[in-house]
């Protein structure tokens, strides 16, 4: 099968085609025979010389190649670290594909079942709208140590109510924006949220003043990538139930901090 027609059948899966989308090629041509698929959060540097080393015809990346959303570099064609990047993915010979709106399109949300399921929790929860509920409440303190004990995260920031039982989250993974995760927050029927990248002036600091006041608020941070990679994961599984003679295999890329200390 050629890369653009495998996406384009990936794309299919969710509910609607999304228009004027970020899932473009990236890099490579949409011809190109594809036997070998890696899937990746992000497409650093390290996975790409990876994925190559496997033998990848494909990259499907969640998360952009050239540091902007659109993976515009209008203007930046000198930059050193643009220019290398593209000149090791011209080298490895393969093909690059981006799968951010339509994998959030599906239902479940690609992404966010795959971070449940590798958390294994006993939650029901249908879309961002509405929280998710956990049938036996843990404390912050619980959740952060089993998130980095499952997920292998370093480290697992929470803000507010350490030790308080909470039921509903809100899965606000990735960056969605300081406006949207404080608005979830507020909801008298969220406990806490799941957070990804997080505003700590404006949401952290409304989760430490509610549990100040007696109010049991919570934010756990776990990070862009250790929020969002294990959706990228799963695709493994969904790319190989559209053509069962795929391979396919999950490139980390690890955290974007490091822990000195550590």
């Amino acid at each position: 099968m050629k890369a653009q027609a495998l996406m384009e059948a990936l794309f299919s899966l969710s509910e609607q085609r999304v228009p004027d989308t970020v899932d473009t090629l990236k890099a490579g041509s949409p011809d190109k025979e594809v036997r070998k698929v890696a899937t990746c959060f992000i497409a650093t540097a390290q996975v790409i010389r990876q994925a190559a080393a496997w033998g990848a015809d494909l990259i499907i990346t969640h998360e952009p190649t050239f540091y902007e959303h659109r993976d515009d570099v209008t203007g930046l064609q000198d930059d050193p670290v643009i220019g290398a990047k593209k000149a090791l993915l011209q080298q490895s010979g393969m093909t690059v594909y981006r799968y951010h709106d339509h994998a959030h399109c599906k239902k479940p949300d690609v992404i966010v079942d795959g971070l449940f399921k590798k958390l294994g929790w006993e939650i029901s929860w249908s879309s961002f709208d509405q929280p998710a509920v956990l049938k036996t409440p843990m404390t912050a303190r619980q959740m952060a140590a089993d998130i980095q004990r499952k997920l292998g995260i370093a480290h697992v920031r929470v803000a507010g109510s350490l030790d308080a039982p909470l039921r509903s989250l809100s899965p606000m993974i990735g960056s969605p924006g300081e406006k949207w995760q404080l608005s979830a927050l507020m909801r008298p029927d969220v406990d806490a949220l799941l957070a990804g990248e997080v505003s700590e002036w404006r949401v952290c600091e409304y989760a430490r003043d509610a549990s100040l006041l007696g109010m049991n608020k919570a934010v756990l941070a776990l990070g862009h990538a250790g929020s969002e990679r294990d959706g990228m994961e799963l695709l493994c599984a969904i790319l190989q139930g559209l053509d069962p003679a795929l391979e396919t295999r999950y490139f980390d890329c690890g955290e974007v901090y490091a822990y000195p200390e550590a």
